[in-house]
């Protein structure tokens, strides 16, 4: 009997040195990033940027993986059902809590199925308007006695949510028109098809800049550094408060020290002044967390989510 503990102790233990050699070596081959959405939006800008500076680290190939459908969902489970080494990780957000909420049977459970590595950016949702011919303040919105058809990128969607406890916080003629996608509502926008679109601030901080566009409010709660001049919905509707947030994630199972191996690395590249400049202008706020941190963020937002999407109605389009 002393014999078969003996060997099942020395068994753990080399067992664990082989784990701690392959954690200590991490990465020795390439790097899969999924991002659940199609090239060219506010996910994968970030992810891209953050995949060559993490190659660069690393001395491996950051291969970014565009997974788009079902409003991320898809490329959430494909990171879900991959090995736990830490050799496909998921670039994404709050969606991933919210999104699995709007159908009768949820795909998947992100604090079950996924965990925190670490939190680089927030940002804001933002109301805009045509200049001139839309409300240009959130007072004009509460004040308005006709619907104001307000466009987001779909049922929903941040945008979505975010409007929606604008109206039920006062706004009461904001009227849901939902796209397959945010570019084509800020189309309309321009074009006055529509008299407003609730989206993520870097979808459209440039049209801003350029006067294209009309920032009512910012959903974040004060206003910010790089937008002095747009004010929050908070200083109109007290206590709101919306944001949203793009970090990295891994499958449940993935070893703490390859975690925190990642995170540490990001911490390293997020300090960049040129990479911070280039979020800010971008319309972010960058930041940083552990993965213990993001896993207790990840907790705290499901039950705000869950509320919103209630709420709301919603259900997947």
């Amino acid at each position: 009997m002393q014999w078969k503990i003996a060997a099942t102790l020395a068994a753990a233990v080399v067992g664990w040195h082989g784990l701690a050699s392959a954690q200590g070596s991490y990465p020795d081959k390439p790097v899969r990033i999924v991002v659940p959405f199609a090239p060219g939006g506010s996910f994968d800008l970030i992810a891209r940027d953050l995949s060559a500076k993490l190659a660069a680290a690393w001395g491996q190939a950051v291969i970014i993986d565009n997974r788009g459908g079902a409003g991320g969902n898809i490329g959430a489970q494909a990171v879900i059902g991959a090995a736990p080494d830490g050799y496909t990780l998921l670039f994404w957000g709050d969606g991933v809590l919210a999104n699995p909420l709007l159908y009768d049977k949820p795909p998947f459970d992100a604090i079950r199925d996924l965990s925190g590595i670490a939190l680089v950016a927030t940002a804001p949702q933002v109301l805009v308007s045509r200049p001139g011919t839309g409300p240009s303040t959130m007072k004009d919105v509460l004040a308005a006695t006709q619907p104001l058809n307000y466009g987001t990128a779909g049922n929903g969607s941040p945008g979505h949510l975010a409007a929606e406890l604008m109206k039920r916080e006062g706004a009461k003629q904001l009227t849901h028109i939902p796209y397959k996608g945010g570019t084509q509502a800020l189309t309309d926008l321009i074009g006055g098809q529509i008299q407003l679109v609730s989206t993520g601030l870097p979808a459209c901080i440039a049209f801003i800049r350029s006067g294209r566009l009309q920032a009512v409010a910012v959903s974040s709660k004060t206003r910010l550094k790089n937008l002095p001049n747009v004010p929050a919905v908070s200083e109109t509707l007290p206590g709101y408060e919306v944001d949203t947030w793009f970090g990295m994630m891994a499958p449940k199972a993935t070893p703490e020290a390859i975690r925190n191996k990642v995170a540490a690395d990001l911490r390293k590249v997020m300090a960049d002044p040129e990479l911070q400049k280039k979020l800010i202008d971008g319309g972010f706020v960058p930041t940083i967390s552990t993965p213990t941190e993001l896993d207790a963020k990840m907790i705290k937002d499901l039950a705000f989510w869950r509320a919103q999407v209630a709420k709301s109605g919603a259900r997947a389009e």
